[in-house]
């Protein structure tokens, strides 16, 4: 009699049972180890940001108290390096005492990737501009405690982050050119120069982002060593003329100033007085108008702002003002031949009460506001005098004299379209620090 063999198969569903759980174990280990790896990641990066910030903080707070400035910019001045490793509160302690906050030990030395450390440039040029920056580099390297990897990998689980704060000192508007066009098309913006005599430009150079025209004889001459610079190839043009232009325009350096080079902050006019339509009164005080008209007399500008919805004219007798800016969010500044003009904007150095009362800004004298298209006219007799920043991103600026006069601005031009011009000789003076400046600021890069 055969007997029958039956195979059981029972237990086999716990032998998988048992294997998936050892899967499913695995997976739970890695997810839980992956899930440290990346928080305790997460956690050192922005501890690594708050240092390299806070240390970057440190050093644009140290060149600002002691007025360390882009033209002045040198690496081995003593307040640049004390901004970086002062003992107290320099960039470098400052990291180092941020990281610490937040449970990391730190030091000066980044060969184990665990420190801070600052990097100086005296001069990076992109070729339309020379950049010159402290870099505020921070590494933190940290193991991450596993609950599982280490039972199949004896290795530590590391990680390693960096952070960059770039730090910018104090420059002037357009990294410190005296005759700048904003405007990228040659065919409505651009620096055009035209008369029978010579324009002399000291303390900085001329930009363009689009082109720069000679008419007629008039000659350029840019002193002390600052270029001449429009940023697309055959950009220069001298339409035949007779004229010189001294250094010659170097062409084609391709990219345009960045708007954080020469953007202003727009001043609040909103609580000022009301003063309504001024039209020979003798003295103007702070405020907003909607119309300013002289052509005659004498008439003083107290210090402070100015806001202005219509157009400022001044066609006749004596304008002085100290420590002022006219801020036209509509219309012209128109002037001319006839009238005496002497105009300060507010230092940008030891303001004192005036500006800091009447919210007059630093350094600039003239600004058309973002949007307005209108035209500032720079003109007066030989006793005319402009101190300041003369601003207008969308519109145009006309300076120069008449065959009777000779223009003399101690001001920095910046203008979507810039026309100077005249019969006799016009000198642009622009001294970075009585102009418009920007702020040492910081930026994490990384």
């Amino acid at each position: 009699m055969l007997r029958k063999h039956i195979t059981s198969e029972k237990g086999q569903t716990v032998v998988l049972l048992a294997l998936a759980f050892i899967v499913l174990l695995g997976f739970t280990a890695l997810a839980i180890d992956g899930g440290m790896v990346y928080a305790n990641r997460r956690h050192m990066q922005s501890a690594s940001d708050a240092a390299s910030l806070a240390g970057g903080s440190a050093v644009a707070m140290y060149l600002e108290n002691h007025y360390v400035v882009y033209n002045d910019w040198d690496c081995s001045d003593p307040r640049v390096i004390k901004a970086q490793i002062n003992g107290t509160n320099g960039g470098e302690i400052t990291a180092i005492k941020s990281a610490s906050v937040n449970d990391y030990t730190i030091d000066a030395d980044i060969s184990d990737m665990n420190g801070v450390d600052t990097d100086c440039i005296q001069g990076y040029d992109n070729g339309s501009w020379i950049e010159r920056y402290i870099d505020v580099k921070t590494f933190i390297t940290s193991d991450t405690p596993t609950a599982f990897a280490h039972f199949v990998y004896n290795g530590p689980l590391r990680n390693t982050v960096e952070a960059v704060t770039r730090v910018k000192p104090r420059i002037p508007l357009a990294f410190g050119n005296a005759i700048v066009a904003l405007g990228m098309d040659c065919q409505d913006s651009g620096i055009e120069f035209d008369g029978s005599s010579g324009v002399s430009v000291t303390g900085g150079g001329i930009f363009s982002n689009s082109c720069i025209d000679t008419q007629g004889g008039v000659g350029v001459t840019v002193y002390g060593g600052h270029d001449i610079t429009c940023r697309t190839p055959n950009c220069y043009d001298d339409h035949g003329g007779a004229g010189t232009v001294n250094p010659h325009p170097e062409e084609g350096m391709g990219r345009a100033l960045p708007r954080e080079s020469y953007a202003v902050q727009e001043p609040q006019c909103s609580s000022m007085p009301d003063r309504g339509e001024y039209n020979n009164d003798g003295t103007l005080e702070p405020g907003r108008y909607s119309r300013i008209r002289i052509q005659n007399g004498d008439h003083i500008f107290e210090p402070g702002l100015y806001c202005v919805s219509g157009e400022v004219t001044i066609n006749g007798g004596t304008a002085v003002g100290t420590n002022i800016t006219l801020y036209l969010t509509a219309g012209d500044f128109n002037s001319s031949g006839n009238a005496t003009i002497n105009f300060t904007a507010p230092p940008v150095r030891n303001c004192g009460a005036p500006c800091e009362t009447h919210n007059g800004l630093p350094g600039l004298l003239i600004y058309l506001a973002e949007g307005n298209t209108g035209e500032v006219a720079l003109l007066g007799n030989e006793d005319s005098n402009y101190l300041g920043l003369v601003y207008a991103p969308d519109g145009t600026i006309q300076a120069g004299g008449t065959s009777s006069t000779m223009a003399e601005i101690h001001a920095q031009l910046i203008a979507y379209d810039v026309k100077v011009h005249g019969n006799t000789a016009v000198t642009i003076n622009f001294d970075d620090g009585l102009n418009y400046q920007i702020p040492a600021s910081l930026d994490l890069n990384k």
